[in-house]
């Protein structure tokens, strides 16, 4: 087995883990943060048990960790097309802030930043004075929009990316180009077998992990009756196509799941087939623990793995490179 010196990362708004899988083959994750504990127990079963539950707002400086780098993806509800669009005065926008302060209180190496495109194309202003802050207190900055349906998975989910890198290290950081490979619904679902039914309420994993349905939000018949009795309404019912990748999974899907609907059964999709979607291994697995509605919400906000993972080789790379 080939030996490398591993990089230290401290993680901060780190959901169930998604982004800081991608890291954790290169990287030595030594201290996450997460406000929402549904998430950060789906974290410490796939990640580890270095996830502190609290508000990132409420912790003073000494109780993060220092590290090499830092990532994190404050939450976007406020920048989202599906949320409010307060912006950065929003309690969830302002977090953008929150992370910029962290960063340049601890000065890492690098840092990672990730949030909706929404913060780019909504809140132009926003993100211009983020990047100016950036290059304000030290690094060299670099950002991007990266469509997770260009490496390898079968969702268009498209993220804007900052990457900074402490200016003494000398050299701006370059985003991964796109795989050629493109997968379909049907290249990463249509092997799984039938979905196990459960109650509402029940707390299960499934004979096969994650991969269960209650025939709720919506039901069957509600699906049938809107599809052959078309009406408006805010949120219409969509099938996921087979032979196309799956539209962008927000997190709306752990209300209702009406826009993402099985490509032929009159069901809403299941966490393991979401979980497929956004490009994460079987052995990623949420526990019994978190409810079904907190599994969705999980999924929804998370950071698709394999560009995640994309992220985390060319920024490993580069450092080391430069080092020399």
């Amino acid at each position: 087995m080939q030996c490398f010196e591993k990089l230290t990362i401290s993680s901060f708004f780190s959901g169930m883990g998604g982004l800081d899988l991608g890291f954790k083959e290169l990287f030595d994750i030594q201290w996450a943060n997460e406000r929402d504990p549904h998430a950060a127990r789906g974290y410490a079963v796939n990640i580890g048990d270095h996830i502190q539950v609290g508000d990132i707002t409420e912790l003073s400086k000494s109780d993060i960790v220092p590290s090499t780098g830092f990532i994190g993806g404050p939450s976007c509800i406020d920048y989202s097309t599906d949320g409010a669009n307060r912006g950065d005065v929003g309690e969830h926008g302002k977090l953008v802030w929150t992370y910029q302060d962290i960063t340049w209180s601890l000065m890492p190496q690098f840092f990672l930043f990730e949030n909706v495109s929404g913060l780019v194309n909504r809140h132009p202003q926003t993100f211009e004075r983020l990047l100016a802050n950036y290059k304000r207190i030290g690094f060299n900055v670099s950002w991007a929009i990266l469509d997770a349906a260009q490496f390898g998975v079968a969702q268009n989910r498209k993220r804007v990316f900052i990457a900074g890198i402490r200016k003494d290290l000398g050299f701006y950081f370059r985003f991964p180009l796109p795989y050629l490979e493109r997968k379909t619904v049907r290249d990463v679902i249509s092997s799984l077998p039938s979905p196990e039914t459960i109650g509402a309420r029940e707390r299960v994993l499934g004979s096969f992990p994650n991969h269960t349905v209650t025939w709720e939000s919506p039901t069957p018949s509600r699906i049938q009756d809107v599809i052959l009795h078309p009406r408006n309404q805010r949120r219409g019912m969509r099938r996921l196509e087979w032979d196309k990748p799956c539209p962008t999974i927000t997190a709306h899907i752990a209300k209702d799941g009406r826009e993402f609907l099985h490509p032929e059964e009159n069901r809403r999709i299941t966490v393991r087939e979401a979980l497929r979607l956004s490009g994460f291994p079987d052995n990623f697995v949420l526990p019994a623990v978190m409810p079904l509605s907190a599994q969705y919400r999980c999924v929804g906000n998370c950071v698709a793995y394999p560009v995640a993972k994309a992220l985390a080789h060319a920024m490993y790379h580069q450092l080391m490179f430069n080092r020399k």
